[in-house]
C-alpha cells in the first residue's frame, strides 16, 4: 500500500512547536492509558473513583487542537491524509512522528496537554453529569491490554482496584446499553464482537477485559461530547448511523445477529440491514448505538475528524466564536468519506494481490499440494473459484473428493460458486453416499449467498415421510418438483435437500406453484392406471415402513466401540454419529451454578430418550462432559 511522505516543511515545523508554559496552569489529572503492546500513539487515558450513589469516570484525550492550529501547514497535512492507517506491521501516521508518538502522545511520566471529560455515573451506570474541561496529565502507566489483565489479578499491582473498578463499571456500562437496545459493541452469540457501527470484529482482537474497558470509557466519552455539543445546539461534526428501511425492529435485527453462526453471515446481515455510519453537522443520532447523539472525539491524533471537534469544543470552553461553520462541515465529512473509501479500495486491492501471491506459491508441484492441510486447501479452492482458475488444483480437488477430504465449505464452494458443471456432478454423485451433509451446505449458502434468504422443509406426516426443501432466492422460491421419502423425518429432509442441490445443477427447479401443478397431473394419471389399487398399494407401504423402524437393526460405527477421550472432540463425535444414523441433532440447555455452567445434553435416538447432565467453570467444557455422559449411554446401549 502508498505510505505518503511528510513534507520536509511539515516534519520541520512539528519540530518547532513547543508547549505554552501556561498550559500548566490548567488543573492536573490523573490517569492510565491501555492500549497494543507497541502503540506509541497514545491519545487516551482513563481513570475511575467510586462514588457512594455510583461511580465518576474521567477520559484525558491529547490536546492536539493547542499544538495544530486551522490554516497551518500542519493542518494542511492532515487535511490531506484525514487518519492514521494502520497495517499489519506499523502504521502511516496523520501527524508528523514527532508529535504523534513524541509531543502529543500521552506517554507514561511526560507532562501532555488534554481535553478531560469527566461522567458521573448513577448506580445504574446512566450518565447524571458531564463536565469537560482543559487539563494536563503525566500518565502513571502505560499498559498494553495483556498488562492490564494481569495488574487486575495482581494484589501486588498499585493500579489492580483501578482496573478492577474500571471493569466492573466497563461491564455496567455495556449491560445498561444492550437492555437499552444498543447492537454496537455488544457480543455475539459465537463469540465475536460488533464494533460501534454493528461490524463484526474477530473474537481474537478482543481477547482481553481491559478491551471491554477501552471500549466502554471511549464510548461513553464520545456520547457524554456529543450530548454536550447537542444541548448547546452547537454545529459540530456529529457520527450519524441509519438503518435501511428492509431492517426489522431492533429486538428481531438485535436476537438474530445473536443466532448467526458463521462470520461472513454476520457481515452480510449487518450490509443488508445497516447503512454507513458518516459524519455531518446535521444531528440524527447513531442506530447501532441506539443514541440520540454521538460524534468522535477521543483520537485526534489519529482521526481529523475528532481533531475538529476538538477545535469546536475548545472555542465553546473560550466563548470564542465556532470556527467551522455548518458549511464548512459539510464539505469535511464529504471529504472524509471521499478519502476513507480511497483507503478502503487501496487496502482491498493490496490484500488481493497479495492473496494471488499466496495462492500462486502454493501451487508449486502437485506433490506439495497433497500436503497441504484441509484449512489452508480450503483457502486455496475458495481463491480458485473465484478467480476461475481451478485447473491447477483440479487433479487434488477430484482425489480430495473420492477419499472423502474435502469440508462442507468446499462442497459449497463447487456446488454454488463453481460454474463446471461436471465437477458440480461429482459432488452430487459424493452426496449421494454423503446425505446427512445436504442440510449443511444449503444452510451454509443461505448464510453466505448474497441473494439467498432462507430455507424450509415442507412436510407430509408418516412413515414414511415425506419432504420437499423450499429456499427462497431474491424474493423467489425455488422447489424441486418429486418429493423425497424416507422411514424417518430426519431422512426425508436430508434427501429433499439433496434433491434440491441436484435440481439446482441441473437448472430443474421450479416454484411451489408448478410444483403442485406437476403432483395434480401426477395424481390423475395414477387414478386412471391402478384405480382402488392404489390405496392398498399406499397401506401396504406404510406397514412395512412402520415394520423397518420397530425392526431397527443393531447400530454399528467405530465411535460406538472406541474409548472416549477427553482431548477428543466429543460435541462434533455425537453430532457426527446424528449425522450417519440420521436422528434429530441433540439438544443443549445451560443453567447458572454459582460458580459454575450446568449444561444437559438430551438426545432422541433408537425410540429411546437419552439425558447426560455436567458441570464446569466454562459452558463448553460442561457441553463437552454432557455430550461424553450421552455417548457413554449410547455405547452401553448398543454394546448390551
Amino acid at each position: 500500500m502508498t505510505i505518503l511522505r511528510f513534507p520536509p516543511q511539515a516534519i520541520a515545523q512539528a519540530q518547532s512547536v513547543h508547549l505554552s508554559d501556561s498550559l500548566w496552569q490548567r488543573p492536573q489529572v490523573q490517569g492510565i492509558t491501555i492500549d497494543g503492546p507497541h502503540s506509541r500513539d497514545l491519545d487516551d487515558a482513563i481513570w475511575i473513583e467510586a462514588t457512594p450513589s455510583g461511580a465518576i469516570l474521567w477520559v484525558h484525550i491529547a490536546d492536539v487542537a493547542e499544538l495544530v492550529h486551522p490554516g497551518s501547514f500542519l493542518d494542511k497535512v492532515v487535511l490531506a491524509r484525514t487518519q492514521t492507517r494502520y497495517f499489519g506491521r506499523g502504521n502511516d501516521p496523520m501527524l508528523p512522528r514527532v508529535l504523534s508518538e513524541n509531543k502529543l502522545s500521552l506517554l507514561a511520566f511526560q507532562e501532555r496537554p488534554t481535553l478531560s471529560v469527566r461522567i458521573t455515573l448513577d448506580a445504574a451506570a446512566q450518565i447524571e453529569g458531564v463536565s469537560i474541561f482543559e487539563s494536563w496529565l503525566s500518565s502513571q502507566k502505560k499498559f498494553s491490554y495483556q498488562e492490564a489483565d494481569s495488574a487486575q489479578n495482581d494484589p501486588g499491582s498499585p493500579f489492580q482496584e483501578t482496573l478492577q473498578l474500571s471493569h466492573q463499571w466497563a461491564e455496567r456500562l455495556n449491560r445498561a446499553r444492550g437492555v437499552a437496545g444498543a447492537i454496537g459493541g455488544i457480543a455475539t452469540g459465537r463469540g465475536d464482537w460488533l464494533d460501534e457501527d454493528g461490524r463484526p470484529i474477530r473474537a481474537e482482537e478482543r481477547r482481553y477485559n481491559s478491551h471491554l474497558i477501552i471500549q466502554e470509557f471511549m464510548i461513553a466519552a464520545n456520547r457524554a461530547v456529543a450530548q454536550w455539543l447537542a444541548d448547546a445546539d452547537a454545529v459540530a461534526l456529529y457520527r450519524n448511523h441509519t438503518a435501511r428501511d428492509i431492517a426489522p425492529d431492533r429486538e428481531t435485527m438485535y436476537k438474530t445477529l445473536l443466532m448467526l453462526g458463521s462470520g461472513a453471515a454476520l457481515r452480510r446481515q449487518v450490509q443488508n440491514w445497516l447503512n454507513r455510519a458518516d459524519y455531518g453537522p446535521v444531528l440524527i443520532g447513531h442506530f447501532a448505538l441506539n443514541l440520540p447523539a454521538y460524534c468522535h472525539f477521543t483520537s485526534p491524533i489519529r482521526r481529523l475528524a475528532d481533531l475538529i471537534n476538538h477545535r469546536i469544543v475548545k472555542a465553546r470552553l473560550h466563548e470564542q466564536r465556532p470556527p467551522y461553520t455548518k458549511t464548512d462541515l459539510e464539505q469535511l465529512a464529504q471529504y472524509i468519506a471521499h478519502v476513507s473509501r480511497e483507503y478502503e479500495n487501496e487496502s482491498e486491492e493490496y490484500f488481493k494481490a497479495q492473496r494471488k501471491e499466496q495462492h500462486q506459491e502454493s501451487l508449486r508441484t502437485a506433490a506439495e499440494l497433497e500436503q497441504v492441510a484441509e484449512k489452508e486447501f480450503s483457502h486455496l479452492l475458495k481463491y480458485a473459484i473465484t478467480h476461475e482458475d481451478l485447473e491447477p488444483i483440479r487433479t487434488e480437488v477430484e482425489t480430495r473428493l473420492e477419499d472423502k477430504r474435502l469440508q462442507i465449505q468446499d462442497l459449497y464452494l463447487l456446488l454454488f460458486r463453481s460454474k463446471e458443471r461436471a465437477l458440480q456432478q461429482r459432488v452430487c454423485a459424493h452426496l449421494n453416499e454423503n446425505v446427512q451433509d445436504g442440510p449443511s451446505i444449503i444452510s451454509m449458502a443461505c448464510s453466505v449467498e448474497e441473494q439467498w434468504q432462507q430455507f424450509r422443509f415442507v412436510e407430509e406426516s408418516g412413515p414414511p415421510f415425506h419432504a420437499w426443501l423450499e429456499v427462497e432466492r431474491a424474493g423467489q422460491v425455488w422447489t424441486t418438483v418429486d418429493v423425497s421419502e424416507h422411514p424417518r423425518k430426519q431422512g426425508a429432509r436430508h434427501h429433499a435437500c439433496l434433491a434440491w442441490i441436484k435440481a439446482y445443477v441441473e437448472d430443474a427447479l421450479v416454484t411451489p406453484e408448478q410444483r403442485e401443478q406437476a403432483r395434480e397431473v401426477v395424481v390423475e394419471e395414477e387414478r386412471a392406471l391402478f384405480g382402488g389399487e392404489r390405496e392398498e398399494v399406499r397401506l401396504l407401504a406404510e406397514t412395512m415402513a412402520q415394520e423397518q423402524v420397530i425392526a431397527e437393526p443393531k447400530l454399528m460405527h467405530p465411535i460406538l466401540t472406541k474409548t472416549l477421550k477427553d482431548e477428543q472432540n466429543l460435541i462434533g463425535l455425537l453430532s457426527e454419529l446424528c449425522q450417519a444414523f440420521q436422528w434429530p441433532s441433540a439438544e443443549y440447555e445451560f443453567s447458572d451454578e454459582g460458580d459454575e455452567f450446568s449444561c444437559e445434553c438430551q438426545l432422541e435416538a433408537m425410540n429411546e430418550r437419552f439425558s447426560g447432565k455436567a458441570s464446569a467453570p466454562k459452558k463448553q467444557l460442561a457441553k463437552h462432559r454432557a455430550a461424553r455422559v450421552v455417548l457413554e449411554q449410547l455405547q452401553g446401549r448398543v454394546n448390551s
